[in-house]
């Protein structure tokens, strides 16, 4: 067994889990009516304030227990609790960020970011006050009046971070946000990333197909199998905080961490004993 992997008893947090996933599997019924099995027997414990990425090759489900943390979709066993209660639907709680923006092309930056809280009442005068802290916090002071159209793929993203931390919530659900955007872009939003998260430490599960994307972000790594999704292993990476990606870059254990994960994407499809790889 690597040295970098743990099977989840070990690798678990120790205190009551702000997210618990238990026994969970989902299928889908096809048009031909037979069943589609996208995940199976998902166990996961998630502390409050731990980073965890979910990776894994394509098809495996990780966008789908996603959504089911999320209460977007309903699982077929199982069950997922957040904060001891369980999911039956999306709540304030979870704030998704998904690859697509899904910005409302007909408001503006400011107006985007300050939709959520306005659709919970608060006052214009605070929820435009509140949305324009916000982009400033994202890095876009100074496009408050420009529309989506109007903006990079980088800049939808900062928006659409923005719009979810409008509300504040405990948990970022993050489905391959960077995914569709230029490394340049994409390294300097991880960044940014990073930097919210130090300061606000909120919960976060991200779903990404890069390594090293998993492995400069996270605290622990979740390693699926191909579909039906099964957890391969949980890494831990023991890495020291804040990050540095320039400093990283030279670290031995980050390329280490790098290498072991790239191994297991490229060996074989079904779990070990205990989870182990």
């Amino acid at each position: 067994m690597s040295a970098l992997a743990v099977p989840r008893a070990a690798g678990a947090p120790a205190a009551a889990p702000q997210i618990a996933i238990e026994g969970l599997s989902k299928a889908f019924r096809r048009r031909d009516g037979t069943l589609h099995a996208a995940l199976s027997e998902i166990a996961l414990d998630v502390a409050e304030g731990e980073f965890v990425s979910i990776l894994g090759p394509s098809g495996c489900g990780k966008s789908t227990l996603l959504y089911i943390v999320g209460g977007f979709v309903a699982p077929s066993a199982g069950a997922v609790r957040v904060g001891g209660a369980p999911v039956t639907g999306p709540g304030p709680d979870r704030g998704p960020v998904f690859q697509e923006f899904a910005l409302f092309p007909w408001k503006t930056v400011l107006g985007n970011v300050a939709y959520g809280l306005r659709a919970q009442g608060v006052p214009r005068r605070e929820a435009e006050a509140r949305a324009r802290a916000l982009v400033a916090q994202v890095g876009l002071s100074g496009f408050e009046a420009f529309y989506p159209k109007e903006l990079s793929g980088g800049m939808k993203q900062r928006v659409a971070l923005a719009r979810t931390l409008a509300y504040d919530p405990a948990i970022l659900l993050m489905d391959e946000p960077f995914g569709a955007l230029d490394a340049h872009t994409r390294t300097r939003l991880q960044n940014d990333l990073l930097a919210l998260w130090e300061r606000d430490r909120k919960t976060v599960l991200f779903v990404t197909h890069g390594v090293d994307e998993a492995v400069f972000l996270s605290d622990r790594v979740v390693v699926m199998t191909r579909s039906p999704g099964r957890i391969r292993a949980v890494v831990d990476i023991d890495l020291p905080r804040p990050r540095h990606r320039a400093e990283l870059l030279l670290n031995p254990r980050y390329q280490r961490h790098v290498i072991a994960l790239e191994g297991m994407l490229e060996d074989g499809d079904g779990p070990r004993p205990g989870g182990r790889p």
